[in-house]
């Protein structure tokens, strides 16, 4: 406690002594400054206060601003050439967008049309396959027509002359009138248009064979024509007549043979059925056999039991190939 007490004697002794010398002027400025300052630095700060106003800043050189300026229009030319070359690379990008996608487009275009072109050309292949099966068919049914034709003028050859020769005259005026054959044929009883159908061309035949079965006045009659055809022996030798009917049925529609089967029997038809297949002909045969089986099944089942008893005999008589 003493020495707290000292110090506050001590403090409050100079606080003293300050407010002494203050009261006494001892402690202004001036006073003070005479007695830390010299003489010289106590008239330099006596000129400082009493100087006049500074001068303004000397302007810089005009060589320097210009520079500058120059400068700044430089930056300035760069900075509108930097956004210029931006714009031409954004319209460049822009470009080679749109391009991109007139190139997909395109594409899509190229791979709509390359499968048109693959659709047309497999459309192409089976239209020139069709025209070959056609041509195939046409080339055999063109084989057996002229077998036909070798096969009838042999068949004729055999016949009287006298009347091989009236009957292949009338038969050849038949011919030469097509369609309007029947309209003078069906005025002759059946076993007379027989014997002119056999003298005939087997597809001109045919076609009067067409005719009689769409005819509703001579409808029923179409299975007597069958009858005489296979009755029929102008040679006298009591030749095949079942091939001959077969060669001549394999140029009519199926449909339009059912007609002139109907009263023949089951092993008729199973005969004629073996001679066009001998002939080659199996493409009708199956024609035939469908239609028959549409017409009556049970029919066409005794049909193909009598052909499978006779494919045996056929193929032993045809021997090996």
């Amino acid at each position: 406690y003493g020495l707290a007490a000292l110090c506050v004697v001590f403090i409050a002794g100079a606080v003293t002594s300050v407010a002494v010398l203050r009261s006494k002027g001892v402690l202004e400025p001036s006073v003070l400054r005479a007695l830390v300052l010299s003489k010289q630095e106590r008239n330099w700060l006596d000129a400082l206060h009493t100087r006049g106003p500074e001068k303004p800043a000397a302007k810089p050189a005009r060589g320097a601003s210009e520079e500058e300026v120059l400068e700044r229009i430089a930056e300035m030319a760069n900075a509108d050439r930097a956004t210029r070359l931006v714009s031409d690379i954004k319209l460049q990008k822009q470009g080679l967008d749109e391009r991109e996608t007139e190139l997909e487009r395109q594409w899509s275009e190229y791979r709509l049309a390359r499968t048109d072109l693959e659709r047309l050309q497999s459309q192409l292949e089976a239209r020139q396959a069709r025209i070959v099966d056609e041509k195939r068919d046409q080339a055999g049914e063109q084989a057996r027509w002229a077998a036909a034709q070798l096969s009838e003028s042999n068949w004729i050859a055999q016949l009287g002359e006298a009347e091989k020769a009236r009957y292949a005259d009338q038969a050849k005026l038949f011919e030469q009138m097509k369609d309007q054959a029947w309209a003078s044929l069906r005025r002759f009883q059946p076993r007379e248009i027989a014997r002119y159908l056999a003298l005939m061309d087997a597809k001109k035949a045919a076609r009067v064979l067409v005719a009689a079965e769409q005819d509703p006045e001579y409808g029923d009659l179409t299975p007597v024509i069958h009858r005489e055809m296979l009755r029929l022996d102008l040679s006298g030798q009591s030749p095949n007549q079942s091939e001959r009917l077969a060669t001549l049925y394999s140029f009519m529609p199926a449909e339009a043979v059912l007609p002139y089967l109907r009263e023949a029997s089951a092993q008729e038809v199973a005969e004629i059925m073996i001679a066009m297949e001998t002939g080659g002909q199996e493409k009708k045969r199956a024609q035939l056999l469908e239609a028959l089986r549409v017409d009556n099944s049970n029919r066409e089942l005794e049909v193909r039991r009598l052909l499978n008893e006779a494919r045996p005999q056929t193929a032993q008589a045809e021997g090996p190939r």
